[in-house]
């Protein structure tokens, strides 16, 4: 298990030592913690370490991160006065469930067994197909349900979270097993609507990349038989079209840990592509998906490659076919699926 903090180190001295008294204030259950700081302190550092030290720490789940402030005395000595969700027996009897399970999945999914690339892989597929979206983890009439959803008892408790709740479970499952990973908040844009969002940076091969867990279940809609990787270890050009973070990353420029490169099924060239959409037929596949990168992105992508399927299925004697398609052109990802 890897201690990865990585919104603690681009805080300055000063922040880091308040950080780490709140850290530990926090972990003890303290009523008041007192910081290392005496005089003014403003109300943009105390944010900035807040947003460290909840998105660097998501087992620090008991924490009501919307009713937390500072106060001081008359002789200048400054202290943040915390509000807990649950008893402290309380935290330790959910610590104990969470390690549990974090142990049994490490285990079931055999993370400890496998490269970087494959923990990510089967941790992310174990969400899309375990987890639901928790659409109801905003309304206030049910406190408890808004507390679960935007953390990791969500995911490890109920199996229903919002993308606060997944992106922080996501972090706990590969820091478990040697992966770094940040939590990721800012907006995402969909219609011209930004909302409220979290996602991932993952690191892969020393290299890092964009994740998004949340998109990728809503991507699935209904169906559990069939998971998406859309969002799986994009560069900042592909994750900037509808994501926009509210503070400094790292740089995400590498393709090489995404999905659709890593098995094989992204192009360029048109060749190339039919090349491996005539591999697929000759196997007798039913579901034909690939990445389109660059100019073969084209809206008649689609049509050009489902024509080319119903064709040559038509040269092999089969007579009728049906044929659903699903993109996300944004991205370039296309799926064909026959009956």
């Amino acid at each position: 298990m890897i201690v990865d903090r990585y919104y603690y180190h681009q805080l300055n001295k000063q922040e880091q030592a308040i950080y780490k008294a709140f850290y530990n204030g926090a972990m003890a259950h303290q009523d008041i913690i007192p910081i290392p700081v005496r005089g003014e302190f403003s109300q943009e550092s105390f944010e900035r370490i807040f947003m460290a030290m909840t998105r660097d720490n998501p087992l620090i789940y008991f924490l009501n991160q919307s009713a937390c402030s500072t106060a001081s005395d008359m002789f200048g000595h400054i202290a943040i006065c915390p509000q807990y969700f649950f008893t402290k027996e309380k935290v330790k009897e959910y610590n104990r469930k969470i390690e549990k399970v974090v142990n049994e999945l490490a285990g079931q999914l055999h993370l400890l067994e496998c490269n970087d690339y494959e923990k990510e892989l089967r941790v992310h597929d174990w969400i899309c197909q375990n987890i639901e979206y928790d659409y109801e983890g905003t309304d206030k009439d049910k406190i408890s349900r808004v507390i679960a959803s935007h953390n990791i008892l969500g995911v490890f408790a109920y199996h229903k979270a919002q993308c606060e709740g997944i992106a922080k479970a996501l972090k706990v499952l590969l820091n478990a097993v040697n992966v770094k990973c940040t939590v990721v908040t800012g907006d995402s844009v969909k219609s011209g609507q930004s909302v409220p969002h979290a996602w991932n940076i993952v690191n892969i091969g020393e290299e890092p990349y964009q994740l998004d867990v949340t998109w990728d279940i809503g991507a699935m809609g209904q169906s559990k038989h069939h998971i998406a990787h859309d969002y799986f270890n994009l560069t900042d050009e592909l994750m900037n079209q509808d994501h926009k973070a509210n503070s400094s990353l790292p740089e995400c420029k590498s393709k090489k840990a995404n999905y659709y490169v890593q098995r094989g099924c992204s192009f360029q060239m048109r060749h190339r592509l039919m090349t491996y959409i005539d591999r697929l037929i000759e196997k007798n596949e039913r579901i034909y998906e690939f990445r389109a990168e660059g100019r073969l992105n084209k809206v008649a992508i689609e049509k050009e490659v489902a024509d080319h399927i119903v064709q040559k299925l038509h040269e092999q004697g089969r007579g009728s076919v049906g044929i659903k398609t699903c993109s996300n052109r944004e991205l370039g990802i296309y799926r064909i699926e026959i009956s």
